[in-house]
């Protein structure tokens, strides 16, 4: 099992590497092309493990000897203390991978656990719920409103958010409504809206799953968190793609500054206590800042005609590769 661990690392860590240097050759700046990438990398377990079913003769020491480019098990002949040197950085690179996938596997599973049932939504007569309606057909772009379910929950916490598996839809909080003018709201439902078109929240659980399969694996968590980001990010620029931008990150700004808000728009930490944390929510308001700035300079990346076959041969080319590391 720690020789598994261990090649799922190095196989992880060698194809992020790759498609990372891949996303700089080939000036992939679109996020929904750069997505596509970094799920050739989150798949790469998977290829691990049909190494160590299907081709037995790798494990083997003639093969470390005479073909594998960079054989892991050499470095044992190395001791830290009991342990090989390849076995004991492994260890330490499991236990960094597991602290990286609580990170954010607690956080996501309490919030999808704490949501409240679809029972305690307002009626569609509710002033809150007309409003938001009235305001998604302008954030569509279109002259009627989306056929979009709408939940408005009566809660004093600002919430603002796209979820569902099967049917997405869109839940706001009346906290949040009162937070946010008719042009935040507006940008802050376009947001929403490319979520609802791309599934998102379906990708966002297959995501978790991946993580929690390899929680072990600390390329696969960092690769992972890299993957909402993108999702994010393109749902950004599909605001952007409809004049929103400037709106966007005023309600970004707003959300962003209220206490324990639940959105996707600022993924908030909360509150700061101890170093570490004030830390982590200093990187997080940076983060938030320049966001904002890219929003406001309204710039969509142009597409670099990334296609299946560009997604294919880098998933060909490391395959070919990861058979050789061992």
């Amino acid at each position: 099992m720690i020789a598994y661990a261990g090649q799922a690392i190095l196989h992880a860590t060698i194809a992020a590497l790759v498609l990372e240097a891949l996303l700089r050759l080939w000036r992939v700046q679109d996020p929904g092309e750069r997505l596509r990438l970094r799920w050739v990398v989150l798949l790469t377990p998977l290829l691990t493990a049909a190494y160590v079913v299907l081709v037995p003769a790798r494990s083997t020491d003639g093969f470390g000897v005479h073909w594998a480019l960079f054989a892991g098990a050499r470095w044992n002949a190395l001791r830290v203390g009991p342990l090989g040197a390849a076995s004991a950085l492994t260890w330490l690179l499991i236990v960094l991978g597991v602290a990286l996938y609580l990170r954010d596997a607690l956080p996501f599973l309490a919030d999808r656990t704490g949501r409240r049932t679809p029972e305690e939504a307002l009626p569609d007569a509710h002033p809150a719920v007309r409003r938001v309606r009235a305001h998604l057909g302008p954030a569509a772009g279109a002259t009627a409103a989306p056929s979009v379910d709408v939940r408005v929950l009566d809660l004093d916490t600002p919430v603002l958010l796209c979820s569902g598996v099967d049917r997405p839809c869109i839940i706001a909080s009346t906290a949040a409504l009162d937070l946010l003018t008719d042009d935040e709201l507006r940008a802050a439902l376009a947001h929403e809206l490319e979520h609802v078109a791309h599934r998102d929240p379906l990708s966002g659980w297959w995501l978790m799953a991946v993580r929690t399969l390899q929680c072990f694996n600390p390329a696969i968590q960092i690769v992972g968190r890299q993957a909402v980001v993108e999702i994010e990010r393109r749902a950004d620029l599909g605001a952007v793609g409809r004049g929103f931008g400037v709106p966007l990150a005023a309600a970004i700004a707003r959300l962003g500054s209220a206490s324990d808000t639940r959105s996707d728009l600022v993924d908030d930490d909360g509150p700061a206590a101890s170093l570490p944390e004030r830390v982590q929510l200093s990187a997080h308001r940076h983060a938030l800042d320049d966001r904002c700035e890219r929003l406001l300079e309204a710039r969509v990346p142009v597409r670099s005609g990334l296609s299946p076959w560009h997604v294919g041969l880098a998933g060909a080319t490391l395959s070919i590769l990861l058979f050789f590391v061992v």
